[in-house]
């Protein structure tokens, strides 16, 4: 699990560098006023750039163990991570629900 977790932050890091440019070339491809050939030429580059370097490549994982599945955007974990550190009063104001 290491290794994804390793994986997944070198590609993080990568696409943080090229961001603002694919979104500049993003910008000038939808564009309608610029001519076709700067568009044609604008989407060459974003396809050269997005060769595993893109937004949507990227899975959002546990902080913790690494986990893929049932992933809490709000404390960048799994749920079985939020369970148990909710249990254990690790997280403030939650507490897990017993009736």
């Amino acid at each position: 699990m290491k290794s994804l977790l390793i994986r997944e932050r070198s590609t993080r890091q990568i696409f943080k560098k090229i961001e603002t440019q694919y979104l500049a070339l993003k910008a000038i491809v939808y564009n309608q006023k610029l001519p076709i050939t700067i568009r044609f030429e604008a989407s060459l580059l974003l396809t050269k750039i997005l060769k595993k370097k893109s937004r949507f490549a990227l899975k959002n994982r546990c902080f913790l163990t690494g986990r893929g599945r049932g992933y809490f955007r709000f404390f960048n974990l799994s749920r079985i991570c939020v369970r148990n550190l909710a249990r254990n009063d690790f997280l403030p104001s939650i507490k897990k629900a017993s009736w």
